[in-house]
C-alpha cells in the first residue's frame, strides 16, 4: 500500500489495486462502488451519482454513504463536489479534497 500511495502523490499512477474488505449496507458498498468508477481527475455532483446508480432520488443517502467512506483516497470520495461546483464536505477538510482534485487533475492530460 505504501508503494501506491508513494505513486499517486508522485503524479505516476491513479488508481489503487489493493484487496477490500468493505463493511456497509448494500446501498452504501454500491456507493463506494460507484465512486471507484469515477475516473482520476474526473469529479460527479452527489446528484450525478444518484443518476448513474439509478437513484436519482437518493442524492441524501448517497452523500450519507459518501461520508461514511473511512478510507477516502482508496475509495475516492473527494471526488464528489457540491450540484454548483463547489467543494463540499470532506472528514479530512475541504483544504485536503482540493489537494487531491489537483494531484489528480494531471491524470487528465
Amino acid at each position: 500500500m505504501e508503494r501506491q500511495l508513494k505513486a499517486f502523490f508522485e503524479g505516476n499512477s491513479p488508481t489503487f489495486d489493493l484487496p477490500l474488505v468493505l463493511h456497509g449496507s448494500a446501498f452504501t458498498q454500491h456507493v463506494w462502488r460507484e465512486l471507484q468508477n469515477i475516473r482520476a481527475g474526473d469529479t460527479r455532483s452527489y446528484s450525478e451519482l444518484a443518476q448513474a446508480m439509478e437513484k436519482p432520488l437518493a442524492v441524501r443517502a448517497v452523500a450519507r454513504a459518501n461520508g461514511a467512506n473511512q478510507i477516502a483516497i482508496i475509495i475516492p470520495c473527494h471526488r464528489v463536489i457540491g450540484a454548483d461546483g463547489s467543494l463540499t464536505g470532506y472528514g479530512g477538510g475541504l483544504w485536503r479534497k482540493q489537494k487531491l482534485i489537483e494531484i489528480e487533475a494531471q491524470y487528465r492530460r
